[in-house]
C-alpha cells in the first residue's frame, strides 16, 4: 500500500480588473492536479512562506521545484493547519506572519478543523471575498 501523498503547486494568477498585476499563488490538491480539477484551496501565499509553515508543523515534504509532495502519516492534519494558516496569512501584513503561525500551530485538532471546513466551504462558494471574511473573523478571535 503506497503513502498517502497531497500535492502543493505553486504558480501565478492576475489580478484585478483595472490595474491588473500577478501575484503568487499556492493551490492544494488531494491528489495529482489535473487542469480540469478545482484544487482544494487556493490562496496568495508564496513557496517560502509555505515551506515556513511546513517546517514549523513538522510536516514532511519534498520540495520539486514548482510544487511540494506532502506525505505521511498525519498528512491530512498538516494539510488543514496549511489551509487555516494561508488563509488567514493572505489578509496580513508582513510583521503579523509569524504571531499568526504560532497561533495556528498551537490550536488543538477540533479549532483546525472548524477553522478548515470554514475556509474550503469559502473557498468552494467561489469568492476571494468569501475566504477574506472568514479570514477577518480569525483573525478578530485571535486578536491577530
Amino acid at each position: 500500500m503506497s503513502e498517502i501523498q497531497r500535492v502543493i503547486v505553486f504558480g501565478k494568477k492576475r489580478i484585478g480588473k483595472v490595474r491588473k498585476r500577478y501575484v503568487d499563488v499556492m493551490r492544494i490538491y488531494l491528489g495529482r492536479p489535473v487542469k480540469e480539477v478545482k484544487p482544494l484551496f487556493e490562496a496568495r501565499v508564496d513557496k517560502e512562506i509555505a515551506k515556513l509553515a511546513l517546517q514549523r508543523f513538522k510536516a514532511s515534504f519534498e520540495d520539486k521545484g514548482g510544487f511540494l509532495m506532502m506525505g505521511g502519516e498525519d498528512v491530512d492534519e498538516k494539510v488543514r493547519r496549511l489551509v487555516v494558516f494561508s488563509g488567514a496569512r493572505q489578509t496580513v501584513n508582513e510583521l503579523l506572519g509569524r504571531p499568526l503561525l504560532e497561533v495556528v500551530a498551537s490550536m488543538g485538532e477540533v479549532e483546525v478543523l472548524f477553522w478548515y471546513s470554514r475556509f474550503v466551504d469559502a473557498y468552494e462558494r467561489g469568492s476571494y471575498w468569501d475566504v477574506y471574511r472568514v479570514a477577518k473573523s480569525f483573525r478578530t478571535l485571535y486578536r491577530i
